[in-house]
């Protein structure tokens, strides 16, 4: 299927907004990459595979998830720490980035014309039902988190994988539900991606704070369970959370290669049941994750699955939005302003911990 041909004029104008506004991917793998590619014996590794395009794209703050692989539980918690360590290296001597954990130091980033990294966990299936482990991730730079990735944790149960199509039944435990609230007493933010629907029910019970899907698109488009219903998408926005454009194409839908036409399809959908607040870009670009992951255990490379070849392919989207009739003022909240929003709402205003 033949997809979006971006004009120049929309083009140009995307270019401008990405150069004079901030732009936000509020979902990477990032420092999980950084320690399978450091293992690898490579260095610098922020620098060579993402800085250019970051800059290219004029990206203003990258949530990097911490994410422990199924083949990595079993020390899932020192795999996560070596994951955060591993990156704060990498950063050491970047001097174009700097690591966040706090709204005064994104501000001062933003100001200081810095690319601000924040850190959150992808699942908290690591910490078992030690909850007070989170006081130690805090610590350690952990500034949010999801409670389960598509699995089954101590915390909760979550949704299928993206290339599945199955309910998952089961909600939060009774420890997932006192994680949520400890959660918000140590203001981390909480990301629902990856929660199945009963879960996603029982925080809307439980949370006092706003919470966000960092990495969720609209499944009254895709019909995937990786993404949110209408209804879900409503009560999202009405408690003041925001849902991230998914870039992977299992999740857009995009299988015939026609990823600009549903990104903005999605973003249509949402911006029509959410409203203009509420989008955000959270692209959970994966291919370099996983050729790097498959390199360590001696696979082949998988086939790609993002939509945006790389974050420099941001503007490209960002011109198709604007091509397709939406405002420019909208767009400028979708592509930044909304995420940077919440984000300094609700980390807290000190660091509690140097970084």
């Amino acid at each position: 299927m033949k997809d979006i041909q971006i004009e120049e004029t929309y083009r140009k104008q995307a270019e401008k907004l990405h150069r004079e506004n901030p732009v936000v991917d509020a979902h990477l793998d990032l420092a999980g990459e950084v320690l399978i590619r450091s293992q690898l014996g490579e260095r610098d590794i922020v620098k060579h595979h993402y800085l250019d395009d970051w800059k290219r794209s004029g990206f203003s703050l990258i949530v990097s998830s911490v994410f422990v692989e199924n083949r990595n539980l079993s020390n899932g918690f020192e795999n996560a720490l070596q994951q955060i360590a591993a990156l704060k290296r990498d950063l050491k001597d970047l001097t174009e980035v700097r690591l966040v954990n706090c709204a005064d130091g994104l501000k001062k980033a933003i100001v200081e014309k810095k690319i601000a990294i924040l850190l959150y966990m992808e699942g908290l299936e690591v910490i078992g039902e030690d909850i007070d482990l989170l006081m130690e991730l805090k610590k350690q730079g952990i500034t949010g988190a999801s409670l389960v990735w598509s699995r089954k944790g101590a915390l909760a149960n979550g949704c299928c994988r993206a290339t599945e199509h199955r309910q998952v039944k089961g909600g939060l435990t009774a420890t997932g539900r006192r994680a949520v609230r400890k959660m918000e007493e140590l203001s981390l933010f909480l990301d629902i991606s990856h929660l199945n629907d009963k879960g996603f029910e029982e925080v809307l019970t439980i949370a006092e704070r706003p919470f966000i899907a960092t990495h969720s698109n609209s499944r009254s488009v895709y019909d995937s369970y990786r993404n949110l219903t209408d209804e879900q998408l409503g009560r999202l926005a009405g408690q003041g959370g925001i849902a991230g454009l998914n870039a992977c194409k299992y999740i857009a839908g995009s299988l015939s290669g026609n990823h600009l036409e549903m990104l903005c399809r999605h973003v249509k959908k949402e911006l029509e049941i959410a409203g203009e607040d509420h989008i955000g870009y959270g692209f959970d670009l994966c291919d370099s994750y996983m050729t790097a992951s498959c390199r360590q255990r001696g696979k082949q490379s998988p086939e790609t699955e993002d939509c945006l070849e790389d974050h420099g392919d941001a503007v490209i989207l960002t011109a198709a939005l604007l091509q397709q009739g939406i405002l420019e003022k909208t767009v400028r909240k979708i592509t930044g302003e909304n995420f940077l929003r919440y984000f300094l709402q609700i980390l807290p205003e000190t660091a509690a911990s140097p970084l």
